[in-house]
């Protein structure tokens, strides 16, 4: 079937956290909303990871029948759960998953929080690479661990590894743990297999543990090609896990579902041991198991459609800035929706940035130095929404940075 992206769906007042909330002071905090999202005066909101489409029309119906049959009871994932991932990671990624190396969570991040706890120890050091997803280094920091920052090097609109450096934070003996942002979020970038092998390498030779967050990575574009470190080297296994779900693919962050391989037993053995002085082997939720199998076995055709859609955007907002915003560059992505904006040009610090965009222009997007200090002069904005509201933030933006001359 032809699936319609461009219909504006009503989400104000739906307790929509894209839409109904914001952070004040770093709190997340509900703030008023009118029914129309495109009212001049309301905050058009273009910031977190949530898309504006409705999701694919198989997953739909399932939940629906699941709804009306009206019993919610304790649920567990059952032989076809297991799988539709073992299938989707075969034909996506080919890479051959074994069902018992696969450990269901309520998400990547909550998993990851449990690995920092599961692996290291407090005072340890984890290796991130900035900028990056900021829950990220939040986890490590709120754990009692210290982040160890391989910062990326920006060099002509294009990311690379600092290897130089890696190698250097991974022979400190306190270093015991690196989290791969796979695609990188935000900046993008679709790591290739020579830069993961190499990452493997250092890490395999300091024994440092690889968390591959691999949660966007069915969202690379059609110009660019994926590697999960699944695939990379077999000699990784025993030192690497994997955290994904279908909540970014899918548009199903609320389900609150997700998945951790770990191919290495004692590992696997390890981490079981946490999921259960933590109450998380006994039930799952009913509707996110339903929609993550439904959505890999019968998803395909919506997530085409998607991509297709997804890369009309970033044309128009490539062509856009070319044409009226030209102080303002995208940093061209391998993957995710999440659109990297260099605004250095603009001359603005990050308080003026910020005022600039949500109070002048009313777009909230996500300023670039949440990120981290690399993040300065930078905003992410999501573009996975209807184009007309693309179009609307675009306007709003090209007139607020005409009001600055």
């Amino acid at each position: 079937m032809e699936y319609d992206f461009d219909t504006i769906h009503q989400r104000t007042n739906s307790n929509s956290i894209k839409w109904d909330f914001m952070y004040k002071n770093g709190v997340l905090q509900q703030r008023k909303t009118g029914d129309d999202p495109l009212a001049a005066d309301s905050l058009l909101p273009m910031w977190v990871a949530d898309m504006d489409f409705a999701i694919p029309q198989p997953v739909i119906d399932a939940l629906t029948y699941c709804a009306k049959n009206g019993i919610f009871g304790y649920s567990r994932p059952t032989d076809g759960y297991y799988e539709s991932i073992i299938n989707w990671m075969w034909r996506r990624h080919d890479w051959q998953v074994e069902r018992d190396w696969i450990l269901t969570t309520s998400g990547v991040m909550p998993a990851i929080c449990m690995l920092i706890q599961t692996f290291t120890e407090p005072g340890d050091k984890i290796i991130v690479q900035t900028p990056l997803f900021n829950p990220i280094f939040q986890a490590i920091e709120e754990n009692g661990r210290v982040v160890a920052n391989n910062r990326l090097l920006y060099d002509n609109g294009r990311y690379l590894m600092d290897f130089a450096d890696l190698a250097t934070k991974a022979a400190d003996p306190y270093t015991k743990m690196i989290i791969l942002c796979s695609p990188h979020n935000p900046v993008g970038r679709v790591w290739s297999h020579a830069e993961l092998h190499r990452l493997g390498e250092i890490c395999t030779q300091h024994d440092v543990l690889i968390v591959s967050d691999e949660i966007h990575a069915d969202l690379t574009y059609s110009w660019a090609s994926f590697t999960t470190f699944g695939v990379v080297d077999a000699a990784f296994n025993n030192r690497f896990i994997f955290c994904s779900s279908p909540s970014k693919t899918f548009n199903l962050p609320g389900l609150q579902t997700a998945n951790t391989i770990i191919p290495n037993k004692a590992l696997r053995e390890q981490f079981l041991l946490t999921l259960q002085k933590m109450n998380q082997l006994f039930g799952y939720n009913i509707f996110g198991i339903l929609a993550l199998q439904t959505a890999y076995e019968q998803g395909q055709e919506w997530l085409t459609q998607l991509i297709a859609y997804l890369e009309t955007n970033y044309s128009y907002l490539q062509t856009y800035l070319a044409e009226h915003l030209p102080q303002l560059t995208a940093v061209r992505p391998d993957a995710l929706y999440l659109i990297w904006i260099d605004c250095h040009a603009l001359e603005l610090d990050s308080k003026s940035l910020k005022s600039l965009f949500f109070e002048e222009a009313k777009v909230y997007l996500t300023e670039g130095s949440t990120y981290g200090i690399e993040g300065n002069g930078f905003v992410r904005l999501n573009i996975a929404c209807p184009r007309p509201i693309l179009t609307n933030a675009l306007e709003r933006i090209r007139h607020a940075v005409n009001r600055l001359d």
